[in-house]
């Protein structure tokens, strides 16, 4: 739910902040007339439907940030402007994988969940890295699934809200335990493709750890 009403949002703003542009410049992309939005095509589901938070919770959430979610007729408004001026940009929005940026950015790579409580990467010249989740403690670390327990529906859907309002692509990567076969893999593809997932990037496998890394120590270490 909360994904589908943020990538929504931004898709809004994104597309409002680009017909600004064509507006201040005059101009808009090339082939900008034989698109969707010239024609109004493209905004006819953001017209047409209620995109609105379906639960309190994420509604809530919306609200303590100070962010308005957009409505119809904000849409409507936004197909006008757009039929008139056109919009500067041909592409929009795409999520990177984010590797090593996210983890000292207290984030996940993409949109993710946590491959693990405590994740242990070789950094160049640095040697090994300990990333613990964002914002896990002692007190929370028990709530915590990373992307391997939860399973690849659960995240395959969760990308799925997001791609109904991405341009371009997402970066998705599919986790599997040691004990997967080549039929699970196929299974979870033929899921992404039926969802409407456009591409999918990584697919890891969760291996025995090496002595020494094993991740339940280092969770006993949390502070």
């Amino acid at each position: 739910d909360f994904t589908n009403i943020y990538f929504y949002t931004v898709l809004y703003h994104a597309l409002r902040a680009s017909n600004r542009i064509a507006i201040e410049r005059g101009t808009h992309f090339t082939g900008f007339e034989k698109s969707k939005y010239a024609s109004g095509e493209f905004f006819d589901k953001y017209t047409e439907q209620v995109w609105e938070p379906k639960t309190d919770k994420v509604r809530q959430l919306f609200a303590d940030a100070g962010i308005r979610i957009p409505d119809q007729d904000d849409w409507r408004r936004l197909k006008e402007s757009v039929a008139a001026h056109g919009i500067y940009n041909q592409n929009l929005q795409a999520v990177p994988p984010t590797g090593s940026i996210s983890y000292i950015n207290h984030s996940t790579s993409s949109i993710h969940p946590i491959v693990s409580k405590v994740e242990i990467r070789k950094e160049g010249k640095i040697g090994r890295v300990y990333y613990p989740a964002p914002y896990m403690t002692n007190d929370n670390l028990e709530y915590y699934q990373d992307a391997y327990e939860i399973g690849y529906e659960k995240i395959i859907d969760t990308y799925a809200a997001a791609t109904q309002h991405v341009d371009q692509g997402l970066s998705l990567t599919l986790f599997f335990k040691d004990t997967a076969t080549t039929r699970d893999v196929n299974k979870a593809q033929i899921y992404a493709w039926r969802k409407g997932i456009k591409t999918l990037y990584y697919i890891r496998l969760r291996q025995l750890a090496l002595e020494g890394t094993e991740v339940e120590g280092c969770v006993s270490c949390m502070p």
